[in-house]
């Protein structure tokens, strides 16, 4: 089975597929302010191999990160659970149900990644009114 994960970082949403049929789609979601965006991507199949169920930042004074699966080695980027209505330093902020799903269905597979551009004005889902 192929798994993938697509990221429009212009319309803030996750797909992820396997064998090419989505079976999920994430819209509540955040990215990376500005001065800290999230990396845009096009690498094909990655392992994100590097995955902590509780993982704690040594960059920001150990902000929890939970259900971290980290997809940029050298920025410490990682898909996680995080506060959706805030920008964040370049990771991926799911909702704390679309996280730990994420976490579980990705495994130890190896994963094809795309993060797509173009960057948004912001990098939150606006509320509509």
């Amino acid at each position: 089975m192929t798994k993938r994960i697509e990221v429009s970082l212009s319309d803030l949403g996750v797909r992820v597929l396997e064998d090419g049929i989505e079976v999920r789609h994430i819209s509540d979601c955040s990215i990376g302010r500005e001065g800290h965006r999230t990396p845009i991507i096009h690498q094909g199949a990655i392992s994100l191999s590097k995955r902590d169920r509780m993982h704690h930042s040594s960059l920001y004074n150990g902000a929890a990160m939970p259900f971290a699966l980290f997809f940029e080695q050298d920025l410490a980027c990682a898909f996680h659970q995080g506060p959706t209505s805030a920008p964040s330093h370049g990771c991926i902020h799911l909702n704390a149900i679309d996280a730990e799903w994420l976490f579980d269905w990705a495994g130890r597979d190896p994963i094809e990644l795309e993060i797509m551009g173009p960057y948004p004005v912001s990098p939150v889902r606006q509320a509509t009114p």
